[in-house]
């Protein structure tokens, strides 16, 4: 860090650290938890600033009491950061000039074990593995409960942007991913997942969201534009608690998801050209959604991608059961709306398409073969034509040679808003939410 730079943030932090001792009700947004911002009567929680109290993040980390919280001034921080501490805020004072970079060397940005930490207003970049990693005990079957991530930005990290993983009660907003090979933001084998995702952009990913097993997402007022695929929730045997189930997916704007110059998963790639695509879920809503300009589908309905049973060693795929797609506005898709099943009878399983703004699918008069209430052992035919009509992807591109993301957008008074940690995902008026403008 430059030298006058260093002695102007410490000048800075001194204020700072007055500020929230003195109880500064102000929220950094809507986005934090409203009950511990606004508690006046709460303690002041304890600030540790970085690099002026503590030199590295990490060091921040290991000293810090549950509720602290911990912000960072402007610069490059090369390090991987581990929190074992419960209830932490890791905030950045500028989003886009508090960067953790992995060097393309150390695994994850920020890697978390503790229950209800947030992590807000910075960048996370160039690891092997993850950007911002919530996580239980990794392969001990412990969940992770309450987290969140405000204002992240993510961008070419080996494999998610922000992840979570065996992990409840979370959100995801206002941030940015591009750059992975596998997703932007991933929510995964969680059975009561209680997550939310609003308010993100995706691009230049090979999938802006994945989800694999998990139940009880919701994924509203995003935008997923320029990656090989957009929105695509899955079911596996390769993780626990399959099939993904129960999840919404309301008011997205998903555009030209056919990227020639993001990343590629090999485990995805047949994803290559589609809005949303629902792999294997079931009970899934995908509702007032706009989705145009894909080489293959817009929505599309499947059973695929498969995946080793580790009961018999086969693979197999889950059968995808009872998703309702309803009044979305779609166009400029090679098929607006599309449905296949592969390793099962071609028939609607409770599979159901109704009021949907659309100009073609496959099969064709999809609302009226598979309309919402209608049997679910209608036959519908050779389902198999529409394999030789899919646009296959482009040639791998590798994640470290995707351009940088221009600034995004600080969260508000990032210097003076108190920590407000993770409590759990806000409430969202989903009835209010409607189809944005392409």
């Amino acid at each position: 860090m430059r030298g006058t730079q260093l002695r102007t943030t410490l000048l800075a932090l001194a204020l700072v650290a007055g500020l929230v001792a003195c109880g500064d009700d102000s929220s950094d947004s809507a986005s934090s938890d409203s009950k511990s911002a606004d508690d006046s009567s709460a303690p002041a929680a304890e600030v540790i600033a970085v690099p002026a109290d503590q030199p590295t993040i990490q060091e921040a980390v290991d000293v810090a009491e549950p509720g602290a919280l911990i912000l960072v001034s402007p610069g490059t921080y090369n390090e991987e950061v581990t929190v074992e501490t419960d209830d932490l805020t890791i905030r950045g004072l500028d989003r886009n000039d508090v960067i953790i970079d992995g060097e393309f060397a150390r695994e994850n940005g920020i890697k978390v074990f503790s229950n209800g930490v947030a992590v807000e207003n910075l960048s996370v970049r160039n690891h092997t593995g993850n950007g911002v990693f919530f996580t239980g005990d990794y392969g001990k079957g412990v969940t992770l409960s309450g987290y969140r991530a405000s204002y992240v930005t993510a961008y070419n990290n080996g494999l998610y942007g922000i992840y979570a993983f065996s992990a409840e009660d979370g959100q995801i907003d206002h941030s940015y991913g591009s750059g992975h090979p596998d997703s932007a933001f991933y929510v995964g084998q969680c059975q009561d997942c209680n997550a939310l995702l609003t308010d993100n952009v995706a691009e230049n990913n090979m999938l802006g969201y994945s989800g694999t097993n998990s139940t009880g997402v919701t994924i509203v007022n995003s935008v997923w534009r320029n990656n090989r695929a957009g929105i695509v929730p899955n079911s596996l045997y390769t993780e626990a608690f399959g099939p993904n189930s129960g999840s919404t997916i309301v008011g997205n704007l998903v555009e030209d998801n056919n990227s020639s110059t993001a990343p590629e998963s090999a485990s995805f790639a047949v994803a290559f050209g589609n809005g949303i695509v629902i792999g294997g879920g079931s009970k899934i809503i995908v509702e007032r959604n706009t989705v145009s300009k894909h080489k293959n589908a817009g929505i599309v309905v499947t059973d695929l991608p498969t995946s080793k049973d580790p009961a018999d060693d086969k693979e197999k795929s889950f059968k995808p059961e009872g998703n309702q797609v309803r009044e979305n506005v779609l166009s400029q898709n090679t098929f607006d709306l599309a449905y296949l099943t592969v390793n099962y009878a071609s028939q609607p399983f409770g599979n159901c398409f109704e009021k949907n703004s659309f100009t073609s699918s496959f099969p064709e008069g999809i609302e009226k073969s598979m309309s919402c209430g209608a049997p679910v052992d209608t036959d519908l035919g050779d389902l198999s034509g529409i394999l030789a009509r899919i646009t296959a992807g482009p040639p791998a591109v590798d994640y470290k040679t995707v351009a940088a993301p221009g600034p995004q957008e600080n969260m508000a008074k990032a210097a003076t808003a108190k920590a407000a940690g993770a409590k759990g995902p806000a409430s969202v008026d989903l009835a209010s939410i409607t189809a944005p403008k392409g």
